[in-house]
């Protein structure tokens, strides 16, 4: 095949005798443009658009709380922390951040540790005794 810098001018013709004689040909070339049927369908712009709608000011929702403790009445800071982790979530992408993470955002909303806050004595997580030297068990 030699490389010409012409096209031929006559493609060879299509020979439709080589399908069965009840098949259908659709010959788009001859169909009219879709681009200027569009134009023509469009209708003409209104002379006098209607102002766009007022957006309406967001809530702050609370999205995504377990719905078992939906009744319970939340104080003003559990609200604050719930939704400060959500913001956490939401911007670190983490679905289930880590205690590292939970303490972060409790330091950020202004929590401090209390070194003279005791905690309730509670038998179930009270330590242990340990076991005397001589109570030693032999198996």
């Amino acid at each position: 095949m030699t490389d010409r810098e012409e096209t031929s001018p006559d493609p060879p013709a299509f020979d439709f005798s080589a399908f069965p004689d009840d098949t259908l040909f659709l010959d788009r070339r001859t169909l009219p443009d879709r681009r200027e049927l569009e134009a023509l369908a469009a209708p003409p712009p209104a002379a006098d658009p209607t102002p766009p709608p007022q957006r309406r000011a967001k809530k702050e929702r609370r999205r995504r709380i377990d719905p078992t403790t939906f009744e319970k009445q939340y104080t003003d800071d559990e609200v604050e922390f719930m939704t400060a982790i959500q913001r956490f979530k939401v911007q670190s992408g983490k679905s289930f951040p880590s205690h590292g993470d939970i303490l972060r955002v409790a330091l950020a909303l202004g929590y401090r540790q209390d070194p003279a806050a005791e905690f309730p004595e509670d038998d179930e997580f009270s330590p242990a005794e340990p076991a005397a030297s001589g109570e030693l068990a032999e198996a």
